[in-house]
């Protein structure tokens, strides 16, 4: 049986209306802290899952379904829409979130931290009204986004739509490595100030409980969340056919119950198969492009730190082009 759309989430945990302070913060990173293994290596390193799936350049293919499925959540896009320049100066706070969670995921300890830090005081001062009626989402209501459920979607739709599209270009991981991915998914929550309760147990039941998400009444597309789309899949003239072609893809990664509040295009055979094609070709190239167009710069460069080696210049090059500053995690 299918599940129905628009159901209320039931039981509801109660750790995931809590805000998490300042205080609820840097007890997560004391906890998170107690389970790095090696300071100078941060969070994972090179044996990681993390590092194999969120470090390979593939994962951006499913950024665009990532992106959406968090605008679902009325509180993400009122926020987004109210507090940053998402229109004027998309390119610098995209440069922004990437410099902070790749700082996070390959950085040492003190960098990590530092992030952790950073990020918690930007999300402290983001609170508003709500400005129309969505879902569950009442408008003039009020929404803050350091709250405990509105974090841990985000953290979902990042890990889960990423393993999904590792699985699409590398094959299906085991039970036992998706445990371990699931496992460290964890120390990237304690960042934001994620209780470890507010978690599901394990990698199927956070899967079951996105897949819950999903298909109720707690996302909702309104609006503001059809107009950032709209501008994000239309802000430069010259990414035109980049981003017609990711609209593609964004389509056929997202479920169907958003694919058309959203006014993505409808997965037809012929989308399908423009979706399919591309995968192939992004399969086959991975197998032998050069280094630097198969793993994402800050992890080239973390793994130069951790071998006690300087960044090169072509990983100088491309972390200036997409964290606008030639080093990140040296």
């Amino acid at each position: 049986m299918q599940p129905q759309p628009n159901k209320p989430i039931q039981p509801r945990n109660p750790a995931l209306s809590q805000a998490v302070t300042k205080e609820a913060l840097h007890q997560q990173l004391e906890i998170m802290t107690q389970r790095v293994l090696d300071p100078d290596i941060g969070l994972y390193g090179p044996d990681s899952m993390a590092w194999k799936i969120h470090g390979n350049i593939s994962v951006m293919f499913g950024a665009g379904a990532a992106n959406l499925l968090q605008l679902a959540h009325p509180w993400v896009s009122q926020a987004i829409d109210q507090h940053f320049q998402t229109q004027t100066d998309p390119m610098g706070r995209l440069q922004r979130t990437f410099l902070n969670v790749h700082s996070m995921v390959f950085g040492n300890l003190d960098q990590v931290l530092d992030s952790a830090v950073r990020v918690h005081n930007i999300h402290a001062k983001i609170t508003g009204q709500i400005s129309e009626s969505t879902g569950r989402t009442q408008k003039q209501s009020q929404y803050f986004a350091n709250q405990v459920e509105a974090l841990l979607w985000v953290h979902a739709t990042l890990w889960i739509v990423a393993l999904r599209v590792h699985e699409m270009f590398y094959g299906a991981l085991s039970q036992a490595e998706r445990e371990q991915y699931y496992e460290e998914s964890k120390l990237f929550a304690f960042l934001f100030g994620i209780p470890e309760q507010a978690m599901p147990e394990n990698w199927d039941a956070y899967v079951a409980w996105f897949n819950e998400v999903v298909t109720s009444d707690l996302l909702a597309v309104g609006t503001v969340g059809r107009e950032l789309v709209d501008y994000l899949f239309s802000m430069r003239p010259w990414l035109m056919p980049f981003l017609n072609r990711h609209r593609i893809h964004t389509a056929v990664l997202l479920p169907d119950s958003l694919r058309r509040p959203f006014g993505m295009p409808e997965v037809t055979p012929e989308v399908q198969k423009k979706f399919d094609m591309d995968v192939r070709l992004i399969r086959t190239a991975m197998k032998c492009v050069p280094v630097h167009l198969r793993w994402i710069p800050s992890q080239i460069e973390a793994r130069r730190r951790i071998q006690g080696k300087k960044a090169d210049l072509i990983t100088r090059l491309t972390n200036k082009i997409v964290y606008g500053r030639p080093l990140l995690v040296s």
